[in-house]
């Protein structure tokens, strides 16, 4: 008789295992979903920002969208701008970020100053958008305009 007893426990534990195992991989299914869902709507969220700030960036082609990328953001200003954000980030309190992320359109006041995009964001006049190493465009004819005034003025 005890050993039927201590059987059925066995086999009552054993079904309750396979219950939790069951639900744990239920669990992790819908976790997976909602990681999906919420990073849809980040990159949703993100690129609708993009593309209100810079709506000429709709007629580029995926790579052009990518050379852009490339050249203008995922560059050394602004691996180090974020950089700094995600420092500033770091050293403030959690009642501190969630002031932040109800604030959905004010800029932070903790806004790093010295991450400004270069001050000629213009796009080529290819209209590629391209300017690599985001370099300032050079017009010798002003240039040489300088110079010739110059010498014209100590002359």
């Amino acid at each position: 008789m005890a050993q039927t007893k201590l059987q059925q426990q066995i086999e009552a534990s054993a079904k309750r295992i396979q219950d939790e195992q069951r639900r744990l991989k239920q669990l992790e299914k819908q976790q997976a979903e909602r990681d999906r869902k919420d990073r849809n709507h980040r990159l949703c969220k993100r690129h609708g920002f993009i593309e209100s700030l810079l709506p000429d960036i709709i007629n580029l082609t995926e790579e052009q969208f990518q050379e852009f990328v490339k050249n203008n953001i995922a560059n050394k200003h602004g691996i180090a701008a974020i950089a700094d954000l995600m420092a500033k980030n770091a050293t403030s309190t959690p009642a501190d970020t969630t002031k932040q992320s109800s604030q959905t359109n004010t800029p932070s006041p903790t806004a790093p100053t010295g991450t400004k995009p270069p001050s000629n964001p213009t796009p080529a006049p290819n209209g590629t958008g391209q300017n690599h190493g985001n370099q300032q465009p050079s017009n010798t004819s002003q240039n040489n305009g300088k110079s010739a005034n110059q010498q014209t003025a100590t002359a």
